[in-house]
Formats: C-alpha cells, structure tokens, sequence
C-alpha cells in the first residue's frame, strides 16, 4: 500500500476527530453494609472499621505463615496446619469477597483451597523457596562477566575461575585455622605466667556499641524540652557533666522465647535526615514490664561510665469497643505525666541492662482524625500540653522483630 493512502486522521487532509459525550450509566453498588452476611459477620459496625478489620487479619495471617514473632518457626503440628488453613479459607471466602468482591487469582484460590494440603505434604511453608539459590547465582554470574561470553571459549574461563576462587577459599581458611592454632599458644603462655606471678586477670569493662559521644552540662540537658527534671533524676547538679550518644546497641529479649539479637536503640535528631527517638520495652525497679519514649542515651555521669536512658514513660489506656487492633494484640498507649498540672510526661532513668526490646509504635490515626480531622498527620499536630495528654499510640503486634529461617540447615 502506498504511503500516501494512509490515513490516521491526523493529518492536514485527513479527517478531523472530534470527542464524543459518552453516556454512562450510574454505577451499581450494591449494599454491603446491609447485606445479611455483613451483619452476621460485623453486626452493626461501620464499613470503615471492617476493612480495618480485614486488614488487621491480612497481616496475623501473613506473619503465622512467615513464622513472625513465635519461639519455634521449624515445627507444625498438624492441629496448627489445619488451625491456619481454616483461617485462610475464612479470610479469602468470606472477608475478602464481601468488602472487596471475589478474589478471582491464583495465588488467592491457592491460599484459601490447597494451604493445607500443601503443608501436610512439605510439612513447612519453605520447602520451594528459592532465594539460597539465587545467591549463589551471583558467583557465577561475577564470573560470566569477566569472560569473553563466546561459547566453549567462554566456559573454559569460568571453569578455570571457579578453581581459582576453590584455592583462594582453601587458603584463606587454612590461614585461618594457623591464626586460630597461634592464638591458643598465646594463650596458654600467657596462663603459665599468670599462675608464676600469680596475676589476677581480670576483664575490662568496656562500653557497649555506640555512636562517638558528646559531652554537655546537666544543665544544658535540662534545658531540651521535657527534660527540666533531669539532674534531679541522674542526682547531679546543674553544673555536673555527662557523655551522652545518639544510640547504643544491647542485646534484646524477647517475650515469646527466640534467640536474643543485638538491636540499636536511637535518640538523635537527625538520622538519615529525620528525627529518630526509639520506644523501648524495659523492666522497673519493682520488676514490672513497662513502655517509654527514648529521648536520652547516657554513656557517662560526672566522669565515671554509667550506661542508661532516659525516657518518657508510657501507659496502657482504654480502647473503644470492638477495635480490629486490639483484638489482633496491639496495645492503646498515651503518654503517663506525674500530675494533672504537668505539662511533659514523666521521665524514668533505665539503666542499660534493664532494657528487654525495641517496640514499634504508630499513632492513633482515627482519635487524632476525629480530634484535627482527616488531613491530620503527626508532623502537622502541634507539639502541644493538651496534645500531648490527648495523643493516643498503638503498639504495632504485627511488626516482625523475629521471621521464620528459610534455610533452616544453617
């Protein structure tokens, strides 16, 4: 066909487009909230906090199925497999289709029809998981990229770089164990003069990992918003000194039994460029478990090292009647003042192995929307006494501090 036959309607002797009104009729939707199996499912509760709803299970089903936050993750008895394929099913079958309308995926019909048979087959959710070998995939792939990609040319070189990169390995771990071997000698010499001399070998205190400290006055301390009890609290004057730090590591415990892991606890205000002030599960002086609001990493107290924080203490308060949150395990918490006439929350001195675990904390966006309205959001809220005392927080039970090992080999 000749070019010139063409015709897009575009051009200067072709036919002029011209948009046309479509009409469309009004959108059916039907009533949801109306619907017989909304009531017996919800009841009377708004649409809103039924998707909250839905959401809040989402996320328990999806940490069951990756193992979060449980003491044993490799083990399943056949009672928890069923347990978790009920609830599955229920999830996609019923609360999925009713708010959101048929799921028609496979990955959806997969989860709410064969989880279980896919797990009394395996025995664990793991099995197929392919990210192990993926990453050895990138060994061979460094190597392909130093060929010169050309057929049998090409897997002579790879050849010879694996054999190369096997001896390296080899040395390298030979090297190691002689280190290893010279440093047991070292040791055993230095216990024969030891027990001649009869020295007392005793361990240095070292500082737990931490940021380079700063040193400031209690009074200067006590001048950052909050802090006007401070040298009251650290029983140190306005003119003692301290070495305080943006952050300090400490080894975590945590309440449903995994193993403990070195976590970072911050209170700066600046990382990676935005503020950062950690909540810290810890225990009192009488035992009791309790919530606070980092603001202060001490590392020393007029010259001697006296590791603690300082934080605003935090309370559980009252939630409102069938909350999806609450019902999922998280906590409401609000801030806990010493008095009805106080304006900052009160401050408690934690010293360093008192601390159990970092906790993630969100805030409680339908009170500060129902209070500000929905445009609402933490850093458009006044930093305010009476908003302060009204601010409401949930503690965030979904959040995966611990996670199922996927090569449960290593």
């Amino acid at each position: 066909m000749d070019g010139d036959d063409l015709d897009d309607g575009n051009g200067p002797d072709g036919a002029v487009l011209v948009p046309a009104d479509e009409v469309l009729p009004d959108p059916a939707v039907a009533g949801v909230t109306t619907s017989d199996k909304y009531r017996e499912l919800y009841g009377r509760l708004p649409l809103h906090r039924a998707v909250l709803d839905v959401y809040c299970r989402m996320a328990a089903l999806g940490g069951r199925l990756m193992g979060d936050n449980m003491a044993d993750t490799t083990r399943m008895s056949e009672q928890q497999m069923r347990a978790l394929a009920d609830e599955a099913l229920d999830f996609i079958t019923n609360r999925v289709d009713l708010l959101f309308g048929p799921a028609h995926t496979t990955k959806a019909h997969r989860v709410a029809a064969h989880l279980l048979a896919a797990l009394l087959n395996n025995g664990n959710l793991w099995e197929g998981d392919t990210s192990e070998n993926e990453a050895l995939h990138c060994v061979c792939k460094k190597m392909y990229a130093r060929t010169n990609k050309r057929g049998a040319s090409m897997v002579l070189q790879m050849m010879r770089a694996t054999e190369t990169q096997t001896e390296v390995l080899r040395e390298l771990r030979a090297l190691v164990d002689m280190k290893k071997q010279d440093g047991d000698g070292v040791h055993d010499l230095l216990d024969e003069v030891a027990d001649e001399s009869d020295v007392q070998m005793e361990p240095v205190v070292t500082l737990q990992r931490s940021h380079r400290g700063r040193r400031l006055l209690v009074a200067d301390a006590q001048s950052m918003p909050g802090m006007a009890g401070l040298g009251e609290l650290l029983g140190e004057g306005p003119d003692g000194s301290l070495v305080v730090s943006p952050s300090v590591a400490f080894s975590c415990t945590f309440e449903w039994g995994a193993r403990s892991v070195t976590q970072t606890e911050c209170a700066t205000e600046l990382y990676q460029g935005r503020p950062r002030y950690d909540r810290i599960w810890y225990t009192d002086q009488g035992g009791q478990r309790r919530l606070g609001w980092v603001r202060l990493v001490v590392r020393m107290i007029g010259g001697a090292v006296d590791d603690c924080v300082i934080v605003r203490c935090m309370q559980e308060v009252p939630s409102i009647s069938d909350c999806a949150l609450t019902r999922s395990g998280c906590r409401r918490v609000a801030s806990n003042f010493p008095g009805p006439n106080a304006e900052w929350p009160e401050l408690a001195r934690v010293p360093l192995a008192r601390i159990l675990r970092l906790e993630h904390v969100v805030v409680d966006f339908q009170d500060l929307g129902d209070r500000r309205g929905l445009a609402a959001v933490p850093s458009n809220t006044p930093d305010t006494a009476v908003e302060r005392r009204a601010a409401r927080f949930f503690t965030n039970h979904f959040y995966p501090f611990t996670s199922r090992v996927l090569n449960t080999s290593s």
